[in-house]
């Protein structure tokens, strides 16, 4: 029918139409009909469908983040009228949706959405082929959806509501949508006066500011000068309409246009009412504020005809041009996105000596007035640029870095120890750390400690009293906040490295991990930090613990235990503090069960993680008798963290399978990860898991992981798989041949799977082979055809 429809739609369209209104199947025959033959003759079918509400989630047929504006993405440029049809359709009937919601906004009320790749376009296009079609259709909807808008505002001419806040050149669906109504009432007024008439009067009388402003844009190209500017000084409020960073350049538009071709006595009453003016937001003004007193005025004068202005004009706008020297009013820009640069180039760097490096960096280190565009760095963007130099020219830089003193920000040492650490000896290097650390103290913490944790080797004797004064910072003195019902477990261990004490933890873990050469030195460290009273502090600490492990495993453990030993349960809430548990579990079960015992019945994420680490202790072989020994026992937290775990551990397949019918839906996504290793089992094995998975209720869902499994194994496949393949092409149905889903990409590692069995099968099977195939053709999956060419 398809095929079809695009060569003979209107014999199509009789032949369907009995059927709209009749089943929910017919709905959806229907819907795909325009979704994949929309041609023009079908487009009254089309908008049938739309407003009475079984086209909703219309979109285009192919690209998964396609939507009903892709649709029209052709049509728009092939047949813009039926085109604008269809766009007037479709507000319409989500406007009605919205309303009965007890919402004047689509777009508010999520109806409409305000994202799309292609809306813009497709808009554009039909409003500047058919402008008059694009008006009838949209500007309905304009007005009804900026009058909503307005209706709780104590003003309704404010700037609020969906088009309150105007940008040029904005990508949003209601931004665009506006834009065209904008191109297309300006080239309707322009070229059809008359038709742009009855559009024109509507939004000049209207109190809402959005569609007076669409008035002003049509009034500065109609030709009538004087009623133009008659209906502009009909409110003051009209002297300020225009876009959000530009408020009142399409009033200046207006003028500009008008003034050439008005009669003397309304540019007399122009002229008196713009002397005058004076906006209220220019009277505030704020002590320390540069004046912007007669600013508005001087917009909107310096718009009028220059061969038509009075002395009076000429001398006031004189006035303001001595003011704001070198300041002109400028039209509205499209939003941009720029990175803030440094105030010295890189080509400048290169040739800078160190004089002048020295004058730079004072001169920058002050406080400088902002510039608007475009932007300018200032200390931390100089710092990147020194610190690039610093990397190319590394002795001279270190050199350099000595001249610093406490005086210059702590960036610009900083930078430099960055960029030279990889290339100093040991011994340069501790000259260096120990001047940053004498001349800034603690700020310069995070970056020695960093330049340690990259550059272990570079750790020395001397080196000690800084790292050892760094695990008694008082940085962070509380944790930065209190856990919530879903646990920290990210939080913790962030607060802890962007902490002095964390990041000292961390160097700890670091050189121990290096070698035993200052084990004595560093065991004090990582038994003050594990008891430290901040959890943050404590997670970090976990990572030294654990690297002491490998040297001290007695007093290692003892620390363990003091490390875990706090008050506050969100202790087991990071990856370190996890690895640790399991660590000491495994080394002595007995002793540290009490702690995973705890974890586990904790909520959120520190469940999880003791799901994790229980999963584990399972495996290995040391769980204790006082702990959980299957997963139903588990909270559902701890559950989710178990799956995971034996879900990548796919020998020990037994404790997935009851996984696979839990009443947590997260816990059975979990568990199905499993399924992507079923085949790396013997066959009797990967035969009793798959069966469990597709009797499951984790199976509909999940089926992916299947499939893919099918797909990826590379030896035979055992028995079961046949029946695997049946049960997905059951249930994914028509899904295995659309592209816009991701079953799609489940139908072509069926493809390949099945014609992998047809080859491997004895006659009975392969004819259940060839009814896979049937069904596959019929959908229409993905690489079918290409499949069987390669086959013959």
């Amino acid at each position: 029918m398809l095929a079809v429809a695009r060569r003979r739609p209107r014999r199509v369209v009789e032949l369907v139409r009995p059927y709209v209104d009749t089943t929910p199947q017919w709905g959806q025959r229907l819907l795909s009909l325009i979704e994949w033959a929309l041609t023009p003759d079908l487009v009254d079918l089309a908008v049938d469908l739309i407003e009475n509400g079984h086209a909703d989630e219309a979109r285009g047929p192919i690209a998964v983040n396609s939507d009903f504006w892709s649709l029209l993405y052709g049509l728009a440029e092939t047949a813009p009228a039926p085109a604008a049809r269809l766009v007037g359709a479709y507000l319409r009937r989500h406007l009605a949706r919205a309303r009965a919601d007890g919402s004047g906004d689509p777009f508010a009320s999520k109806h409409l959405s305000t994202h799309s790749q292609v809306a813009g376009t497709v808009l554009s296009r039909i409003a500047k082929a058919e402008p008059e079609a694009y008006v009838e259709q949209v500007l309905p909807f304009v007005i009804d959806v900026a009058t909503a808008g307005s209706t709780d505002r104590t003003d309704a001419y404010a700037p609020a509501g969906r088009w309150g806040y105007r940008h040029v050149s904005g990508h949003s669906v209601d931004t665009a949508l506006l834009a065209a109504l904008d191109t297309a009432l300006r080239s309707l007024a322009a070229s059809y006066p008359a038709a742009a008439a009855g559009a024109l009067q509507h939004l000049a009388a209207s109190p809402v500011q959005e569609l007076r402003f669409l008035a002003c844009r049509a009034y500065t190209v109609i030709g009538q000068a004087d009623e133009a500017i008659s209906w502009l000084l009909t409110d003051e409020r009209n002297l300020r309409l225009g876009w959000l960073d530009s408020p009142r350049w399409a009033s200046r538009g207006l003028i500009e246009t008008a003034t050439p071709h008005c009669s003397d006595e309304t540019l007399e009453r122009l002229t008196v009412v713009l002397l005058g003016h004076y906006t209220a937001w220019e009277r505030r003004r704020q002590k320390g504020q540069r004046s912007a007193w007669g600013w508005a005025q001087y917009e909107l004068l310096s718009a009028i005809s220059p061969d038509r202005r009075s002395d009076v004009v000429s001398r006031r706008l004189a006035e303001w041009e001595r003011k704001f020297f070198g300041q002109l009013p400028s039209p509205p820009t499209a939003i941009q996105a720029e990175f803030v640069g440094s105030p010295i180039s890189d080509h400048a760097a290169q040739r800078m000596t160190d004089v002048q490096w020295h004058r730079a960096l004072d001169k920058y280190a002050k406080p400088r007035p902002e510039r608007f565009w475009p932007p300018q760095g200032g200390v931390y963007e100089l710092a990147q640029t020194l610190r690039s130099r610093a990397e190319q020219e590394p002795d001279r830089f270190t050199e350099f870095a000595f001249s610093l003193g406490s005086g210059s920000p702590a960036a610009y040492l900083c930078a430099i120890v960055e960029a030279v650490t990889p290339h100093l000896d040991a011994d340069r290097w501790e000259q260096l750390a120990l001047h940053a650390h004498r001349t800034l103290g603690p700020a310069a913490a995070p970056t020695i400690c960093r330049a340690l944790q990259s550059a272990p080797q570079n750790f020395t004797a001397a080196s000690l009293s800084a790292l050892d004064s760094y695990t008694t910072d008082p940085h962070p003195e509380q944790d930065i906040r209190d856990a919530d019902a879903e646990g920290t477990r990210t939080d913790l261990l962030t607060a802890g490295m962007n902490a002095t004490r964390g990041q000292a933890a961390l160097t700890v873990a670091t050189l121990l991990s290096h070698g035993s050469e200052h084990l004595h030195a560093l065991t004090p460290l990582v038994t003050r930090l594990a008891n430290d009273p901040v959890l943050a502090v404590r997670v970090c600490a976990a990572q030294a613990v654990l690297a002491l492990m490998k040297h001290d495993p007695q007093i290692a453990l003892d620390t363990a235990e003091q490390l875990l030993n706090h008050q506050d349960a969100n202790v087991y809430n990071a990856s370190t503090t996890q690895r640790l548990l399991i660590n000491t579990l495994v080394r002595e079960p007995s002793r540290f069960a009490a702690h995973l015992a705890r974890a586990l019945l904790e909520p959120g994420d520190a469940a999880e993680l003791a799901g994790q680490s229980w999963a584990v202790a399972t495996i290995q072989g040391c769980l204790t008798p006082e702990l959980p020994n299957s997963t139903h026992e588990l909270n559902t937290f701890a559950r989710r963290g178990a799956a995971a775990v034996f879900a990548n551990n796919i020998d020990h397949y037994p404790h997935l399978v009851p996984l696979f019918t839990d009443d947590d839906t997260d816990v059975r996504k979990n568990a199905s990860q499993g399924m992507r290793q079923a085949f790396n089992l013997l066959p009797a094995q990967a035969d009793e898991l798959v069966s469990a998975f597709l009797d499951s209720d984790a199976f509909p869902d999940h089926l992916e992981h299947l499939a893919f499994a099918l797909y990826d194994h590379t030896g035979p496949l055992p028995a079961v798989a046949i029946n695997a393949c049946e049960r997905i092409v059951q249930h994914a149905g028509r899904d295995l041949g659309d592209l816009r889903t991701h079953r799609a990409a489940d139908g072509h590692h069926l493809v390949s799977a099945v014609l992998r069995l047809y080859r491997q099968s004895p006659q009975p099977q392969r004819i259940r082979c060839l009814d896979i195939i049937d069904r596959l053709s019929q959908v229409g999956a993905y690489g079918l055809h290409a499949a069987l060419e390669n086959e013959r």
